[in-house]
């Protein structure tokens, strides 16, 4: 090795341990410390209000049984002497007295579980270029390019089954789906179970694999997407002028309030698609008037808009979706122009590629597997984080 290439290897290894010292470890552990104590306390408040809540529930119980004992007994008093009524009451009160005094009240405790993805910890996500090595998954003719997933699998629809796939890209159950077309799908944390949707119906597929309609709704609409926060659940409808209904996660979805346009778009506009993250919701709006697409973000609370951002322009009905990223971010997947773009949390460009097919969908699954769905076939690329 010259004398040049030995320094300069040397002037290499001097900077980028120079560049190590420099990192402020300390002050991430700061951080995040400061964020998990955060989380320590509320999670102890959470516990302190529980358990007062369940005294309150047992003191309100015995001060009620007391009091209507008592009342009984004062009532006694005024009685007229050998009745019938009196006689009555002595034994009513004897009885309820027996049963007080005989009474054990057995406190059955479950242990608090705290499930492991409470706290997460995630690093900025950079888009990657498309690699050429991935695993490809084909769909049939028929099949719904709709998918979602939890901490464990993704779903996908692959005509007329309903795939499970682990980390590993192996199908770990199939399950027969006869009714219609998915339009769309996605994971609830709260029901711990997949929402799927068709034009009018709701299910809910469990984590014992069960397939389950939701209660019939009172609503004559044809969904077009559907998105979920810890407590709600919001679909879109197909339409111009899409509107967009807020229902409470319950074992019933009970309708909670539903927005129109202008809320949503213009009356001439269409959502394609619906994203939540946190207390904000994504829209996918498209306005076949200018051929333009755009990213709304507004927060689910005052559905006020926090930022708009126009992303392409073209007269090609193709779907333009989106999924959220760590740190609050979004993928979005402009079928027209065959590329996906990384937008910050902000509403600001931050990277963008081109797809060698046709995009629909993207799903960020496990932190570090993303799968784009394009025309025939699903695509899993193990990325590095």
């Amino acid at each position: 090795m010259s004398d040049s290439s030995s320094n300069s290897a040397t002037n290499m290894v001097n900077l980028y341990s120079k560049r190590l010292k420099e990192v402020n470890f300390n002050e991430k552990l700061t951080n995040f410390r400061a964020k998990l104590d955060q989380w320590q306390k509320e999670s102890h408040r959470l516990i302190d209000e529980y358990y007062q809540r369940k005294l309150n529930e047992f003191q309100t119980n015995c001060n009620e049984q007391y009091s209507k004992i008592q009342t009984e007994i004062l009532q006694l008093q005024d009685e007229p002497e050998n009745t019938d009524q009196r006689t009555a009451r002595i034994t009513s009160l004897d009885n309820q007295l027996n049963d007080l005094e005989q009474t054990s009240f057995e406190v059955h405790l479950r242990s608090l579980i705290i499930p492991e993805n409470s706290i997460t910890i995630q690093k900025e996500f950079h888009l990657p270029q498309i690699p050429n090595n991935y695993s490809k998954i084909p769909y049939t003719a028929t099949s719904s390019s709709a998918i979602a997933s939890n901490h464990e699998y993704l779903l996908m629809h692959q005509d007329p089954y309903v795939l499970y796939l682990d980390q590993d890209f192996k199908i770990v159950k199939q399950l027969f789906w006869p009714y219609g077309w998915i339009r769309d799908m996605c994971w609830s944390t709260t029901l711990n179970s997949f929402i799927l949707i068709t034009d009018n119906q709701i299910y809910f597929i469990n984590n014992q694999f069960e397939i389950n309609p939701a209660s019939k709704q009172d609503i004559q609409q044809i969904w077009f997407s559907c998105t979920c926060s810890n407590e709600f659940l919001f679909l879109s409808t197909c339409q111009w002028g899409s509107l967009i209904y807020q229902f409470k996660l319950e074992s019933s979805l009970n309708l909670i309030q539903q927005w129109k346009p202008p809320l949503t778009c213009q009356d001439y506009e269409g959502i394609n698609d619906i994203q939540c993250n946190q207390e904000n919701l994504a829209l996918m709006i498209k306005n076949p008037r200018e051929h333009t697409k755009r990213i709304e973000l507004k927060s689910f609370k005052t559905f006020s808009t926090l930022w708009s951002l126009q992303l392409s322009i073209g007269p090609n009905i193709r779907l333009f979706t989106c999924c959220s990223i760590n740190t609050n971010e979004w993928l979005v997947v402009d079928g027209t122009n065959c590329r996906i773009y990384q937008i910050s949390k902000d509403g600001q460009f931050k990277n963008n590629i081109a797809c060698p097919a046709v995009p629909y969908r993207a799903n960020l699954f496990a932190s570090n597997i993303l799968a784009i769905s394009v025309e025939n076939d699903l695509n899993l690329y193990r990325i590095a984080v």
